[in-house]
């Protein structure tokens, strides 16, 4: 009777040890398409993972993150995973990894998202990767995320000597880039508050116009030549951090079902009678 009343309780533990694996592979999950339109609600996570998963057991979207120094590459992807900012400058020093799940038009993809150092050039061949970024993975990422300051437009040279080299260096057919300009909420912050009415207003506009020149070239060039995207945000505030991975998400999705990648099955239709319109363009984080 013991050993019965053992297995029983054995298998409580085991079910409840499952309950609480699900709870916790459930603790982050926010529907971007909602927080987008200005939805409450926080987002609250225990922390990244400490192991990395095989590559083997994860078909993974590799996402790589480059930029000048102090552009915002860590503070971006840490409002993205775990809504959270901080305002102390720390330089990156290693190589940091996230693993958020990611369900856009229904279509679910397991991303690894790479935080890595400033890098003073992009690797031309994987015997330079491998001598000096080895464990960096950037020569073989699925999708580059090239960051720079808003508020300080220098930073932009930068991302274009790094993105002349990678398309130097490796075939970057099918490969997304998404260019993003941070620290929109420095725009202009140095205009004089004492002015006001008129008078503020023409202030900013004399500050702000050379600024504004030099944004829309940068605009230009990153659309209508690089043919690559474009979003600017604040991680400070979260302005449009999660149109950043949308939109990096989109590009993905669009190549991985259009022949690029995946086959192109319908997915099987979930909704009882709600139609397929409603659950057009989605993307939720999980």
């Amino acid at each position: 009777m013991n050993r019965f009343d053992n297995t029983s309780k054995q298998e409580r533990d085991d079910d409840n040890a499952k309950g609480n694996c699900t709870k916790q592979t459930k603790i982050l999950e926010l529907d971007l398409d909602y927080l987008e339109r200005g939805g409450g609600g926080t987002l609250t996570v225990g922390g990244a993972p400490s192991v990395e998963p095989s590559p083997d057991s994860l078909d993974l979207i590799k996402v790589v993150l480059l930029g000048a120094p102090a552009v915002g590459k860590t503070s971006i992807i840490q409002q993205f995973v775990w809504s959270d900012f901080s305002e102390e400058y720390v330089p990156t020093d290693r190589k940091h990894t996230f693993y958020p799940s990611v369900i856009i038009n229904e279509h679910l993809y397991e991303v690894k998202i790479t935080d890595v150092p400033v890098i003073p050039y992009f690797p031309i061949n994987s015997y330079y990767e491998w001598a000096h970024y080895r464990f960096y993975g950037l020569r073989n990422a699925t999708a580059y995320i090239l960051v720079f300051d808003l508020s300080n437009v220098e930073t932009f040279q930068y991302i274009r000597t790094l993105r002349e080299q990678m398309v130097e260096s490796r075939d970057m057919r099918n490969v997304p880039v998404l260019v993003v300009g941070n620290k929109q909420d420095l725009l202009c912050s140095n205009t004089p508050s004492a002015a006001s009415g008129l008078q503020q207003l023409a202030i900013a506009e004399s500050a702000c116009g050379d600024s504004r020149e030099k944004r829309r070239n940068i605009v230009n060039l990153v659309r209508k030549h690089w043919k690559c995207g474009y979003v600017e945000c604040s991680a400070k505030y979260n302005w449009r951090v999660i149109a950043v991975f949308k939109e990096l998400m989109e590009m993905i999705d669009a190549l991985e079902w259009s022949g690029g990648g995946r086959t192109s099955e319908p997915m099987p239709d979930s909704s009882a009678g709600g139609g397929a319109g409603s659950h057009e363009n989605r993307c939720v984080v999980a």
